[in-house]
């Protein structure tokens, strides 16, 4: 077996990075096994056992992150930065068979290469160069780069780790005076050393002395097996980091302590994105304190108390908690946990919120909330009113600006005095039926449950609350039922008669009486009509009849007025009132008529178009 193989190298076979684990036998097989942990955990088999028997642990916790593979298998050769950077931005040779012009990069450390001139065709016509040279010689020249991506390229830097330094003691740091960065990239502003083979975080730091314009740093994607320094070491990662106000360590699986203390190593840090990195919870260890942007998105953190240690942040303005588990601010033998009041921005969409209660919270955990993200949890997908209608998800967010009143910004969208007053008439309006529809006795525990309550009754004025009997509790199930009658009108009628005279047996009933769900899509009450009337679903037309009485435009009056018979109006000599057509004329000689909904087929649901609990539609036939 290779001497060089030990618990926490890294390796890459076939561009997949692993972690060594365990190095032995395995019961039952013959020779040397390596116990791999892989980046990706998708890509393996198991989670560390082979035949019953646990041989290593995974800092994945997926069960198939680990596998079992030949300690003389090849795995992918490791590169330094400078073969790794030149490899990424001067290929010796960049053509173009469109334009057929030939790129050469010079390397500084080979002879210049020389091309014959060849005449540059576009489109079968031959045309002039001019400027490649200027081109060619951009691309060649790494001294300008400023933003260097590195992510992939299976880079390793063993000058700077104690355990290739076997001489070295461990009071010693990696050696000074190393000048293979600065040489060939001075200008470095923004620098991605994602997914690596890096072991130990003095390789990382090497790398980051030599670029004293550093201002980002990401290391997402690395498994390091060593994040310890001696205190010469700290003193010179302070210097090596003091320029940095953005680092980003998502999908390392460093425990939080180990997370802290690297940070505490950015002097000036700002922003700061430890994502995908499985947390829970979180220890009491502190971030540094100059980090003013914190995201932690795609973790496994089950309620804001599990994020407490963040409460010390005196900085802290913007907190992303995006694609957690989240679905209380605390639990109930916890405190709610008090955020700083310089928080302001707080995201915590895709989450697992189901109640208005973690809402309200909110206020109380975040003082300093103005913005809020919140779209794409549970809460907005089963929302209910007061009279047992499904709302939708605008509804939604219009009781999350009522409730939240010093909120400026929801989901991106500044919120207009014109709307926070409209949200919070809505609010107060559901209240006040809830109120409505409960017994007395509970009115304290429901005022109780809507903390801004009294500001929107000061703010609105109070409502007046009657308990009248026969009044139907909105969370019950005759909350969401209408009783209907459905009768036929004139021309279902003769459409009947038309088929009974065609000798179709056919039922005569002519009215019927049913509890329809208001959750019932038009269409789908279309298709129950016409099945109970025998009738074909695709001419029927359904009309409410509302009950309200409106006066009737002219247009209308003098319709009516050419259908009347005018001789029986004289020999009453008073106005006809009532009858069968819905239209009634007042003793003034105006107009008035029964206010009609025609329900259109189609996906919107009953409770949209039907006010109350009880309704007569009409059946028409098209």
């Amino acid at each position: 077996m290779a001497t060089d193989l030990y618990i926490g190298k890294r390796l890459s076979f076939d561009v997949q990075l692993c972690t060594v684990r365990y190095i032995g036998k395995l019961k039952g097989t013959k020779g040397e096994w390596l116990g791999v942990e892989w980046d990706d955990p998708t890509r393996g088999k198991h989670s560390g056992e082979n035949g019953g028997i646990k041989y290593f642990e995974c800092a994945n916790k997926q069960p198939t992150a680990g596998s079992f593979v030949r300690p003389g298998r090849k795995s992918d050769p490791p590169q330094s930065f400078v073969e790794a950077l030149k490899m990424k931005y001067a290929s010796e040779y960049f053509e173009d068979p469109d334009v057929q012009i030939v790129f050469t990069i010079q390397d500084n450390t080979k002879p210049p290469l020389s091309q014959p001139s060849r005449p540059i065709r576009i489109s079968g016509k031959e045309v002039e160069e001019v400027g490649f040279d200027k081109i060619r010689k951009q691309l060649a020249d790494l001294n300008e780069l400023r933003i260097v991506i590195l992510d992939g390229l299976c880079m390793s830097r063993p000058i700077a780790t104690l355990r290739e330094r076997k001489e070295a003691s461990q009071e010693d740091a990696w050696p000074t005076g190393l000048t293979d960065i600065k040489d060939v990239c001075p200008k470095t502003v923004e620098l991605d050393l994602s997914r690596n083979l890096f072991e130990e975080w003095r390789e990382v730091a090497s790398i980051c002395e030599q670029l004293d314009k550093l201002r980002s740093l990401r290391v997402d994607g690395n498994r390091f097996r060593d994040t310890t320094l001696t205190n010469a070491e700290r003193q010179r990662c302070l210097k090596a980091f003091g320029n940095i106000k953005t680092l980003r360590l998502e999908d390392t699986l460093l425990s939080w302590e180990e997370i802290t203390r690297i940070t505490t190593l950015f002097p000036t840090l700002t922003t700061f994105v430890a994502s995908s990195n499985l947390y829970t919870t979180l220890t009491p260890h502190l971030l540094t304190p100059t980090i003013t942007d914190l995201t932690l998105e795609d973790n496994l953190f089950p309620s804001l108390s599990s994020l407490s240690p963040l409460t010390r942040l005196p900085n802290l303005q913007r907190l992303v908690l995006k694609s957690n588990k989240i679905s209380s601010a605390s639990p109930s033998d916890v405190p709610l946990p008090i955020f700083s009041h310089t928080i302001t921005d707080v995201d915590l969409s895709y989450n697992a919120i189901v109640t208005w209660a973690f809402i309200d919270a909110l206020a109380h955990v975040f003082p300093g909330l103005t913005s809020l993200r919140i779209s794409h949890n549970p809460l907005y997908h089963s929302l209910q009113s007061a009279d047992g209608r499904t709302l939708s998800v605008e509804d939604g967010y219009m009781l999350t600006l009522a409730r939240l009143g010093a909120l400026k910004i929801l989901n991106y969208s500044p919120i207009t005095a014109k709307e926070r007053l409209n949200a919070e008439s809505y609010y107060l309006s559901l209240i006040s039926r809830e109120l409505v529809f409960s017994p007395p006795e509970l009115a304290d525990q429901i005022i109780a449950s809507h903390p801004r309550y009294q500001y929107l009754c000061a703010e609105y004025g109070e409502p007046v609350i009657h308990h009248e009997a026969g009044k139907v509790n909105p969370n019950s199930l005759a909350a969401r039922l209408v009783r209907c009658t459905f009768y036929l009108g004139a021309s279902a009628k003769a459409s009947l008669s038309t088929a009974i005279a065609s000798s179709l047996s056919l039922p005569t009933v002519e009215r019927i009486e049913a509890e329809v769900p208001t959750s019932f899509t038009a269409y789908s009450l279309l298709g129950f009509v016409a099945k109970e009337f025998s009738l074909p679903p695709r001419k029927l037309r359904l009309v409410w009849e509302t009950g309200d009485w409106m006066l009737a435009s002219r247009a209308l009056h003098d319709v009516a007025e050419e259908e009347w018979d005018s001789e029986s109006e004289s020999e009453s000599g008073s106005s006809r009132s009532g009858g069968d057509d819905g239209v009634e004329l007042e003793r003034d000689g105006g107009e008035r008529v029964m206010r009609e909904v025609e329900i259109v087929p189609g996906t919107k649901l009953v409770g949209t178009w039907i006010d109350g609990m009880e309704a007569v539609i009409r059946v028409e036939m098209r």
